[in-house]
């Protein structure tokens, strides 16, 4: 039979089976997608970090460069301006302009904020940003800021900002510390500097003359722009410039274009890469769960032309014809959804950039980073895996037999069984890898704990075509229940055990990653939370941020009032002043020249500390003083000493014990403090938090607490700040790779969708019979139904279980491996939630087969050959 006649024949095969395709060519646009969405997100990325790190340096004709120099904060103004001087005498150079770069803090709309603080070129050609809106400025009270964060933050050409001196500009040499320079400033304008998600668009930058810079202190650079006169020679420059600086490791006299190409390579190219690393991986994984809905796919269309198959052979057609039939088929598939899915990974890009500020609009195109790169490695990565997994269907195709393949009954193979190869290779590589990963979370070696966990994945892969038919008859028994519709369901779902096995499996993938992260970032917040507990023993801490000024009225009754606070304590505080003794003070110091020192002194019922605080309530006893360990080493205390505290109208003896409670001051107990005689006044409240409380929420409604308090302003602390800066960082990782992983999730559905619209069509004579023997519409589709959430009960349980037993040696050895306690929790209420997921999940890809299996006539069914 010639090429070209089954050449031929393929075409019309996959024209008639087009739709039978769809599930497979919808992974495999998701799949690539991903993949192209990734690559060109990262790319326009990097394409605007490329121009704002790039557009200053390319402004000037030479920038000269020294990190050394602070230029240095400690050198002089002498030596800058002879710096200058060396650089503008240097014959063919026109222009000289320190880039000035530095922080300020700013107010407006009567909050304070962080500034960036840049000069204002007095040449246009070095302002390498585009006015936007309004004009530069006149005046040295003017200023332009960036357009974007100006936007973000309210602010309009015309209104008044007020900039302030850094506390950390120190006094010049020969002048006596002065207050903060403040001066208000108006915005004439803004420029567009571009943004990007690591360099711009949240941070204001003003861009201000020189002279506002010098009334602010800012005077420090770390490159010189220079312009060159016209006509003169950038080689011939350039020598003359190494010849008066000392050019090294630091210092350094580049042309713009190369001092830009330097600056987009140490920190641009970087970017890109650690972003691919991060989200390639999970492209990765939705290409591997799709090549499982593509084996099934092939798997079922060439078990369905085993006839069609037969006859080919016997006109002429060779193995080899039949083999290559069936890969091209594949290939042919695998190219046209890879360019569709390489399109919508551009377009999904496109949508994602434009609210991040990459871009000017949802179509703008030309700013996407669309390299390529991006645009064929997607499409070779979906031609790879639709050809890696249409390898054992082809070959299948292959072998079948032209007479047996004739029969009147198709063979549906459905006795296949795992060989025992594979299965000698699932036990071995799934018991060593266990092993290893056991051994790695006992001794703490991510060494051990890695390459066991991967043998191990590897090995119950291989064996998943024997354990998920075993849990799904396990699991069938239960839809017996359901009467007849639930018996044909189980039935029907272990009728092939390859293809249930890689149905779930795509499932179980999606879902163990998923428990894997949940399970491992609630262990790693309950191991942060003890530790923070250890370190913080109180939960919420409210003073008033002025020393010795009382907690205004009504602040406890504010805190009692929210929903996490369980218990509050009020604490009674007092100051006193202490002098070294001669047998405390260090060892060559005078003792009349140790400055006295201010102590306060706090105190509490010891029941009520009990009652706020988790631990170190137990040390606070009447005669007793807690001490933190700061304190204890500066006066040269001891655990046990016995020391003399002059408080109040005398003195009194303490023992002293050590304590986490407090970070500075002493802590009694009240009737100790009141016994003194010291006047005292409430000057903290502690707080417990409910052990079910949000914490990011929680800290929200403190903070506003915190705001309420205007005529004493109070400053609150405590481990919830800890607790619930480590819960947003958790929770919002969490939120991403769980999104990142929906992907793989969504092409396991479809997979299960796909697996039984392909079942619908194979059982077409076998559902006309049921219907014929009185099986209504109804019970039809309950049956497609059932089957589907069986499937998926199956995977997401197996998943679950492998997500969870990973994550306890993969949690056990990250944390041996840095010092941390194992604290394993395991996360019921979204596990639940994920297991529930799987009935509506399961009916949702039953809705079009069942459709298309009760819309069959069942006389027009049995009259099928």
């Amino acid at each position: 039979m010639g090429e070209k006649a089954v050449l031929r024949n393929t075409l019309l095969q996959l024209r008639h089976n087009i739709g039978r395709l769809s599930a497979a060519g919808l992974a495999i646009v998701l799949g690539v997608g991903f993949v192209a969405a990734t690559l060109v997100f990262t790319g326009t990325m990097q394409s605007s970090i490329r121009h704002m790190v790039a557009a200053p340096n390319l402004a000037a004709d030479i920038v000269v460069t020294d990190d050394t120099a602070g230029i240095a904060e400690q050198e002089g103004d002498d030596q800058r301006q002879r710096r200058l001087r060396k650089v503008r005498n240097t014959e063919g150079v026109a222009a000289a302009v320190p880039r000035t770069e530095s922080y300020a803090n700013a107010s407006w709309a009567g909050e304070r904020y962080s500034v960036e603080v840049n000069r204002l070129p007095e040449r246009d050609s070095l302002r390498w940003y585009e006015l936007a809106e309004g004009s530069y400025p006149g005046s040295a009270d003017e200023v332009v800021l960036s357009q974007r964060a100006a936007e973000s933050a309210n602010i309009s050409p015309g209104e008044t900002i007020t900039l302030q001196q850094p506390q950390y500009v120190s006094a010049r040499e020969g002048e006596s510390e002065k207050p903060p320079v403040e001066r208000e400033v108006t915005v004439s304008g803004l420029v567009d500097v571009g943004s990007s998600l690591l360099t711009g668009g949240s941070r204001v930058t003003v861009f201000a003359p020189q002279e506002l810079l010098d009334e602010l202190g800012t005077i420090d650079y770390r490159a010189i722009d220079l312009l060159l006169t016209d006509g003169a020679d950038t080689s011939a420059v350039l020598d003359r410039l190494r010849d008066k600086f000392d050019t090294g490791q630091y210092a350094q006299v580049r042309t713009g274009q190369q001092q830009a190409e330097r600056a987009v390579e140490m920190f641009s190219g970087s970017v890109a890469a650690a972003m691919n690393a991060v989200l390639l991986p999970f492209g990765a994984i939705a290409l591997f769960v799709a090549g499982f809905v593509i084996v099934n796919t092939f798997s079922v269309l060439h078990a369905q032309r085993s006839r069609q198959y037969a006859l080919l052979r016997c006109v002429g057609a060779t193995r080899g014809q039949i083999r290559r039939s069936a890969l091209f088929e594949a290939l042919l598939v695998g190219l046209v959804t890879s360019v569709i899915g390489t399109v919508f990974g551009v377009l999904v890009s496109a949508a994602v950039s434009w609210p991040l500020g990459l871009t000017d609009s949802p179509i703008d195109f030309g700013s996407l980073g669309i390299t390529p790169l991006a645009l064929t490695a997607p499409v070779a990565a979906g031609l790879l895996v639709t050809f890696l997994a249409s390898l054992a269907p082809a070959a299948r195709a292959m072998r079948v037999a032209p007479l047996a393949a004739l029969r009147p009954v198709p063979d549906e193979q459905s006795s296949r069984r795992i060989g025992r190869v594979r299965l000698v290779s699932a036990v071995v590589l799934t018991v060593l890898g266990a092993g290893l990963l056991l051994g790695g979370a006992l001794l703490g070696s991510m060494g051990m704990a890695v390459p066991g966990g991967l043998a191990a994945v590897l090995g119950v892969l291989l064996f998943t075509p024997t354990l998920i038919p075993a849990v799904a008859r396990a699991f069938g028994y239960l839809l017996r229940s359901f009467g007849p519709t639930g018996t044909l369901a189980s039935g029907n779902a272990v009728r092939n055990p390859y293809r249930a096995s890689s149905t779930s499996t795509a499932l179980m993938i999606g879902v163990g990653l998923i428990v894997l992260l949940l399970t491992g970032t609630a262990s790693a917040r309950h191991s942060a939370n003890e530790q923070i507990d250890q370190r913080y023993p109180v939960d919420v801490k409210v003073a008033a941020e002025e020393q010795d000024q009382p907690v205004p009225e009504g602040v406890r009754q504010r805190l009692e009032s929210l929903d996490g606070t369980a218990v509050t304590a009020a604490l009674s505080g007092t100051s006193f002043e202490m002098t070294r003794s001669e047998a405390s003070t260090p060892e060559g110091a005078d003792p009349a020249e140790t400055p006295t020192v201010t102590f306060r002194a706090l105190g509490i019922d010891p029941a009520k500390l009990a009652e706020v605080s988790r631990h170190g309530a137990e040390d606070l006893r009447p005669g007793t003083v807690l001490v933190p360990t700061n304190i204890l080493d500066y006066w040269g205390w001891s655990e046990g000493d016995r020391v003399e505290l002059p408080i109040g109208d005398g003195s009194d003896t303490f023992r002293v014990a050590t304590t986490k409670l407090l970070r500075s001051g002493i802590l009694l107990t009240r009737s100790d403090l009141a016994a003194t005689g010291a006047e005292t006044s409430t000057t903290e409240i502690w707080a417990r938090a409910a052990s079910d409380t949000y914490m990011p929420g929680y800290t929200g409604e403190l903070n506003s607490l915190a705001e309420e308090s205007a005529s004493t302003p109070v400053d609150v602390g405590g481990a919830v700040q800890m607790r619930a800066r480590f819960t947003q960082v958790l929770d919002t990782l969490l939120l991403i790779v769980t999104g990142l992983l929906a992907v793989a999730v969504i092409i396991a559905v479809v997979g299960i969708a796909n697996t039984l619209g392909l079942s619908v069509l194979e059982r077409g004579r076998e559902s006309a019979l049921l219907r014929a023997l009185g099986l209504t519409r109804g019970q039809l589709r309950g049956t497609l139904a059932l089957e589907a959430v069986l499937l998926a009960v199956v995977g997401t349980v197996l998943g679950a279980v492998i997500g969870v037993l990973f994550a306890f040696g993969g949690v056990a050895a990250m944390f041996e491996n840095i010092g941390l306690p194992v604290v394993f929790a395991v996360p019921w209420a979204p596990l639940l939630l994920v297991l529930l997921c799987a009935v509506p999940a399961g009916v949702l890809a039953s809705v079009l087969p069942a459709r298309r299996a009760a819309k069959a006539q069942p006389a027009a069914a049995l009259s099928e050959e």
